[in-house]
């Protein structure tokens, strides 16, 4: 129930990002300093900002870029945290030891505080994020895809495909592919959360997206002087990224529990 729970609450938030600039019809970029910091009313339900753009449109904008980027980030060190896991778990010997040996150098680094470092030296922007948060972000879905394919190569039915003159190829995508798709799928999940949580707190310290692109944690940021004369600047961005967090983490709980064979948190 909390899986399902969790996928209603994501689709929400998704939905409230993708369809609310289109039925506001207001622009989340455009100021408009006569209407500024208005009260939440009729026009404005939340109200507007200290440049008197509409705090709804606004963060389901913000938002929408937010969702976009740790999806595209994601993605990104998914695929190549797959690849070279199985691969290494596959060939086994030195490719082995040294995905390991990477790993182990790359978890015991702080992943977020260099991610701050090598973004506070480029210029701000999509690339700088991406560039900043992939270089560690592979390592958790690396060591589960190699842990996977390691256990699932010993398998007979692997052997006897290996046996007849497979290629490591035709082995990954064909054999071994779809057995480690769950755990690398419940670990993506995970990482999409804290994907979110880094680009979002690039953002909040000057160091992500550049203006006119913002997303939550550039909201936030921009609402701090103004955080005791206009509270909702900063508390509804705060709000729609908890949530959304709150929604990605019951989903990863509820898979997790699925992997244990719980039938309480079955999805």
């Amino acid at each position: 129930m909390r899986g399902r729970a969790g996928i209603v609450m994501f689709v929400l938030v998704v939905l409230f990002c993708w369809l609310t600039p289109i039925l506001t019809g207001y622009d989340p970029i455009l100021p408009d300093l006569e209407r500024a910091l208005l009260p939440p009313g009729s026009g404005h339900w939340l109200g507007t900002d200290q440049l008197g753009r509409d705090l709804l449109t606004r963060t389901a904008t913000a938002g929408r870029t937010s969702l976009l980027v740790a999806f595209a980030i994601t993605a990104v060190t998914t695929t190549l945290g797959t690849i070279a896991g199985a691969a290494a778990g596959l060939a086994g010997g030195l490719s082995d030891r040294l995905l390991r040996f990477v790993a182990t150098i790359a978890l015991a680094l702080p992943g977020l505080t260099l991610a701050f470092a090598l973004a506070g030296i480029l210029r701000p922007g999509y690339a700088t994020v991406l560039v900043a948060l992939v270089p560690l972000g592979w390592v958790n879905c690396g060591l589960v895809a190699h842990t996977a394919t390691r256990r699932v190569a010993s398998a007979d039915h692997v052997l006897a495909v290996r046996a007849i003159g497979a290629s490591r190829l035709y082995l990954l995508r064909r054999t071994i592919g779809p057995h480690i798709a769950g755990p690398v799928l419940t670990v993506a999940t995970a990482d999409l959360a804290r994907t979110l949580i880094a680009v979002t707190s690039l953002s909040f310290l000057g160091i992500g997206l550049p203006p006119p692109d913002t997303d939550w944690g550039g909201m936030v940021s921009e609402a701090t002087p103004l955080l005791v004369a206009a509270p909702l600047l900063a508390i509804v961005p705060a709000l729609a990224l908890a949530v959304t967090g709150l929604a990605i983490a019951l989903v990863t709980d509820a898979r997790h529990a699925v992997s244990d064979g719980d039938p309480h948190y079955m999805m």
